[in-house]
């Protein structure tokens, strides 16, 4: 069996990065910007592709700064660009161009996984999930956080993402502070699912309304059962789920939910004593101390209990579980952006800043999706492509990646940083150390 060979792996890499800077040239950069209240007037200096392009380059680099990325950008348009320029330019829309711009590029790509099968149905397969960073205490009052026992108020970034699973693409994100919880975000799913999308969501996003309504738009979703909500069988009658399960050890029906009376099959099949045993002993554990499991809810812990409004023809009920856990995939991409992808070492020292670095990182957090779904594509069906180590080594080797973005020779992106970031600012308040030697050595003379 053999693997593929290195010149092979960097072909497609590089054919990658000639698509997406072809996707550049012909995006309207300049609209985006307009529609997202990030541009309010033309450009004078620097045009919004290049702009971008730039972005693209710097998005594997570990910590961006002002005049890091004001550099890079001047190098992309040939003209000199200040960090002051860029920072007047920066504003609270940065996330919402740079998300739009996200989209456009890395939302309609060729298909990563397979569509037929269990899949074949739906049009997409989206996955929504969120993740928290700290940030420092200063930002507090526009990323809040949780408060500690003294009510001092933390700040945290919780980033909301949306990726179509089949075609390793992104569909939505959202910056916000730690208060605004998953279950507030429940409905942000509405403004991107289409007829035929098939959604994916943990219990932090369980809204009734929800899945109604994207059952009226012609989507479809999977979720597990959440804990108190009312089952009612099709004349509105309510059942007992934890009788018919003792009574039948398994269920596969159409119910009604909750006041709501949404429809949708409830799917429940037994899991192992032990798997039960285990769930029932961490529950009993919670420290918590707010919620004590019922003897109802340590029942129904023997249970996998799902919720969809797929057909049975369609799913039989032993593939909901397996389906469901094809979620830990965002996890997986959570892991490589935090662990390799440079997320906690964002610039915070303005609120605009942090927008620009979050969203320059999720860039990068995209296109290492992108080039491993590229590589599994043309492998052999044998050799399977780790997005963990594919975002470990091109988190690793950040300038080869620049220079690579920018069509040019690694020689020349280093001879570019000598010239142009080799030597200190010229400030009149503050000597540097070999001045100071100088002038000890003049008043020795």
């Amino acid at each position: 069996m053999s693997k593929p060979t290195v010149p092979s792996v960097l072909q497609t890499l590089a054919d990658n990065l000639h698509q997406i800077r072809s996707q550049l040239a012909h995006l309207d950069a300049e609209a985006l910007a307009r529609q997202s209240g990030f541009l309010k007037r033309k450009p004078r200096k620097i045009p919004m592709t290049d702009f971008l392009l730039a972005l693209v380059a710097l998005a594997a680099e570990a910590v961006l700064s002002l005049e890091r990325i004001a550099a890079v950008i001047g190098l992309v348009a040939q003209v000199t660009y200040s960090k002051q320029a860029l920072s007047k330019r920066l504003n609270a829309q940065v996330e919402s161009f740079l998300a739009q711009v996200a989209a456009s590029l890395f939302g309609n790509l060729s298909d990563g996984a397979s569509t037929q099968g269990l899949f074949g149905p739906f049009r997409r397969v989206l996955l929504h999930d969120s993740t928290v960073q700290a940030l420092p205490d200063h930002l507090a009052n526009l990323f809040p956080g949780s408060s500690n026992q003294r009510k001092k108020r933390r700040a945290s970034l919780k980033i909301q993402f949306v990726a179509d699973l089949l075609k390793g693409a992104l569909v939505q994100s959202s910056l916000s502070g730690f208060t605004r919880n998953d279950q507030a975000a429940a409905p942000d799913i509405l403004a991107v699912a289409q007829c035929g999308d098939l959604i994916i969501r943990d219990l932090g996003y369980f809204a009734l309304p929800v899945m109604a309504a994207l059952g009226l738009k012609g989507g479809y979703f999977l979720s597990r059962y959440k804990h108190g909500v009312r089952v009612y069988d099709l004349q509105g009658q309510p059942l007992d789920l934890v009788q018919e399960l003792k009574t039948h050890g398994r269920f596969d029906r159409e119910v009604l939910l909750g006041a709501e009376h949404v429809r949708a099959r409830l799917v429940a099949r037994l899991v192992p004593e032990a798997v039960a045993n285990e769930r029932q002993r961490k529950a009993r554990a919670n420290h918590d101390g707010r919620y004590q499991p019922d003897r109802e809810h340590l029942i129904l812990m023997g249970w996998n209990i799902f919720l969809t409004n797929v057909s049975r023809k369609v799913w039989p009920p032993q593939c909901l579980g397996p389906l469901y856990r094809l979620r830990w995939r965002i996890e997986m991409l959570f892991k490589a952006w935090k662990s390799h992808l440079g997320l906690r070492q964002f610039n915070a020292r303005s609120a605009s800043l942090l927008r620009l670095s979050v969203m320059t990182k999720l860039l990068f957090c995209v296109l290492v999706y992108r080039f491993c779904n590229a590589l599994e594509l043309t492998g052999d069906g044998q050799n399977h492509v780790s997005l963990l180590r594919l975002a470990r080594i091109l988190g690793q080797c950040a300038g080869l990646f620049a220079a690579a973005v920018l069509q040019m020779t690694p020689a020349q992106w280093l001879e570019h940083h000598l010239t142009h970031h080799l030597f200190y600012e010229r400030r009149k308040d503050r000597k540097k150390y070999f001045e100071l030697v100088a002038e000890l050595n003049d008043g020795l003379g």
